[in-house]
């Protein structure tokens, strides 16, 4: 298992990767997501 931190995970590419990430739970960790502005949306 990968451990994985996202920044700008408001983001498209960070929304994008972690779909990824949740298609492969058995494969990735995130241990952190960061966020300049949109930090609503990480309680999402």
């Amino acid at each position: 298992m990968k451990n994985i931190g996202i920044l700008g995970s408001t983001g498209s590419i960070g929304k994008q990767s972690l779909d990824v990430i949740a298609k492969h739970q058995d494969k990735f960790n995130v241990k952190f997501l960061a966020a300049n502005s949109a930090v609503d949306s990480l309680i999402e």
